[in-house]
């Protein structure tokens, strides 16, 4: 998630950045071109976030349905953007993707006691 926040404030300062670039070019005031068309700016700025954030949807969702997944299992979980994958972490603090995962070791879901086992047949 912390890659599609450096995405969106890359964004801002490049917009800014051509802006700043516009005003030196036309040897007009940066802020006084800012405070004159701020409508117009804002709407700029609003579009490129929004336009990062398309481009960006499926990582968004598959982070978003990750975080909760984690949080149904009371585990800690993050999504790689980079493996494009939901990762658990296991008891030694390595992160291993979760599909791949059964019963991580320390836990108790791997360990099967005659006590659970329905004999009832």
């Amino acid at each position: 998630m912390w890659l599609f926040w450096i995405y969106e404030c890359l964004g801002l300062a490049a917009v800014l950045g051509l802006i700043f670039a516009y005003c030196r070019f036309r040897k007009q005031g940066f802020w006084a071109f800012l405070w004159k068309y701020l409508k117009w700016v804002a709407c700029t700025v609003l579009a490129v976030w929004l336009l990062i954030a398309i481009l960006c949807w499926h990582h968004l969702y598959n982070s978003a349905h990750c975080y909760f997944r984690g949080v149904s299992m009371h585990a800690n979980t993050k999504y790689s953007f980079y493996l494009n994958e939901c990762q658990i972490e296991t008891p030694s603090g390595a992160y291993i993707p979760i599909e791949r995962s059964r019963a991580l070791p320390g836990s108790s879901e791997h360990n099967l006691d005659d006590t659970h086992m329905d004999n009832s047949y």
